[in-house]
């Protein structure tokens, strides 16, 4: 289980690596979502969480960031789940390019 308030590096890492798996799972199903539906309206929700998982996940980063300078003995730990926020980053692009293009087709 994870904590309410993390403090500790563990506890940091088990967030982020539970953000990014809820960051791509969710993006997943909205892109499927309107790839079966056709619901228009599913980009703008896209767009929103686009907005908040990005402030969230740059949050993390930020804090693993400051943890791996700070901890000599967790870096291996604090890398892993940097390297997994970012395999994020091109599956969210891509995403990023596919809502790109739905928006335009709607207002076209």
């Amino acid at each position: 289980m994870i904590a309410l308030n993390p403090k500790t590096v563990s506890d940091y890492n088990t967030l982020s690596r539970k953000v990014a798996l809820l960051t791509f799972l969710l993006g997943s199903l909205i892109v499927s979502l309107y790839y079966f539906t056709a619901y228009s309206g599913v980009i703008y929700i896209s767009f929103l969480f686009m907005v908040s998982f990005f402030l969230l996940n740059s949050l993390l980063f930020i804090i693993l960031v400051s943890f791996f300078f700070k901890n000599k003995n967790d870096r291996k730990s604090i890398l892993i789940s940097l390297l997994i926020m970012f395999m994020n980053i091109p599956i969210g692009y891509l995403y990023l390019q596919i809502g790109f293009k739905i928006y335009g087709h709607l207002n076209s």
